[in-house]
């Protein structure tokens, strides 16, 4: 049998292999043989001083947003959003979207990242960049209706043209429905999408408590906190992706569980904008959630490096519950790999034959991997996304030795389009 791809002498589970992939997916994992003969059209990756692991999936981020990256820091959550970051937006064309996303997916393919979940502005241009730059990506456009009739009725409009125009993409680029939030979507608009998506069957995604003030408005206009709201609005299943989710209560948990909600942890964002508290990690555990990661956007974080997120994330965790022993560094990895693949239904999230090829190669020769005693720990806790060397996605290479095809380009367009933003200004 001919293979497009062969990636050898890696190591997996600390053993010497070759990976042999069959189109977009892993066909067989063999022991390496330096004598293998390959057909001479088959790629080779060579994979010597490397370990494999399956390739990150980034389960809440605004690519294009690393356009925006310093822009406005050291602010509170809602002046750095009315003030700063969405009159900026306002100017932004889809053309500017498209690149200031190629921008997010050359900083995610060099840190590892293969699978983003995007909500933000201009949704076909965050789609275009997640096709040419050659990852899987669920898009959804923002939904914000600020209780404005009129303007819930083009919004509603243009996200049924958006579900049709979707059709036209690659399979691995797929569509979500994204309502921003319950302080500004309307009630109305909020039971609406919750319809649309049950009869689609259709993902959605949206910011849940990430804030007290968010949960003191939900119990003043509504009576109650934001996740009885969002369910009694049919908002809530195992369909709806919940960003943030710091600030619950014991029942909210329940709630969650009870419905199959996914929590997307965003650890760095949530600590630079003090949105609270962290994440009740061990109470999500025990009620038998998973929750996943998430970086959010470049302009809160300020990068999208998920290994660096993972640190946070198992830091944090271990802190709140005062026990060193939660959320050890292998489970770390899962909440970037095995568990989003589940969560959003994709066959890939562990380096197997017959699964998706996105794969990513981390240098063991990184001083910061060296002297090698646990790759998790060492992945976590210590090397961050600049240990990663080759990253693979849908069984195309798309980055390799760290070196981006086009890198120049992207720079060079983003840095042209800031440019004329700020003469808008």
């Amino acid at each position: 049998m001919s293979f497009d791809l062969a990636i050898t002498n890696t190591q997996l589970a600390g053993k010497p292999v070759d990976i042999l992939i069959a189109g977009n997916r892993i066909d067989r994992i063999e022991p390496h043989d330096p004598a293998r003969v390959l057909d001479p059209a088959t790629r080779v990756v060579d994979g010597r001083g490397t370990a494999v692991l399956p390739g990150l999936m980034n389960a809440h981020t605004h690519t294009a947003m690393a356009m925006l990256r310093s822009y406005a820091d050291d602010l509170p959550l809602m002046q750095w959003l009315q003030q700063e970051i969405w009159p900026f937006e306002a100017k932004l064309t889809e053309d500017d979207v498209y690149w200031g996303a190629r921008l997010g997916c050359l900083e995610m393919i060099r840190t590892g990242t293969t699978f983003f979940s995007d909500m933000y502005w201009h949704l076909h241009g965050t789609a275009r960049a997640a096709v040419d730059a050659g990852m899987r990506a669920v898009v959804t456009s923002v939904f914000l209706d600020l209780g404005d009739a009129e303007r819930a009725t083009v919004q509603r409009e243009a996200a049924l043209r958006e579900i049709e125009e979707f059709r036209s993409y690659p399979d691995r680029v797929q569509h979500a429905l994204g309502p921003h939030a319950i302080y500004s979507v309307s009630e109305a608009s909020l039971r609406w999408l919750a319809e649309v998506a049950a009869e689609r069957n259709m993902r959605i995604h949206i910011h849940l408590s990430e804030t007290i003030g968010e949960v003191e408005g939900c119990l003043r206009d509504h009576g109650v906190r934001p996740v009885p709201y969002l369910d009694r609005l049919g908002i809530l299943s195992e369909r709806c992706f919940a960003a943030h989710s710091v600030h619950l209560d014991d029942e909210e948990i329940a709630i969650l569980a009870e419905r199959g909600v996914h929590p997307l942890h965003c650890p760095v964002s949530n600590m630079k904008l003090s949105s609270g508290g962290p994440m009740r990690f061990v109470a999500m555990k025990a009620a038998g959630i998973e929750p996943l990661i998430g970086t959010d956007g470049a302009a809160s974080n300020n990068n999208l490096d998920l290994f660096e997120e993972l640190k946070f994330a198992a830091l944090l965790a271990k802190h709140e519950a005062g026990d060193p022993t939660v959320l050890p560094a292998t489970e770390a990895i899962a909440m970037a790999t095995s568990y989003p693949a589940a969560a959003f239904r994709i066959d890939a999230g562990e380096v197997a034959p017959g699964r998706l090829a996105d794969l990513i190669l981390v240098d063991l020769d990184d001083p910061f991997v060296f002297p090698g005693h646990n790759l998790a720990a060492d992945l976590v806790y210590s090397a961050a996304g600049r240990a990663v060397r080759t990253t693979i996605c849908d069984g195309k290479v798309l980055m390799e030795d760290r070196v981006i095809p086009d890198e120049a380009e992207i720079r060079e367009e983003v840095a042209a389009r800031l440019k004329r933003l700020a003469g808008t200004a």
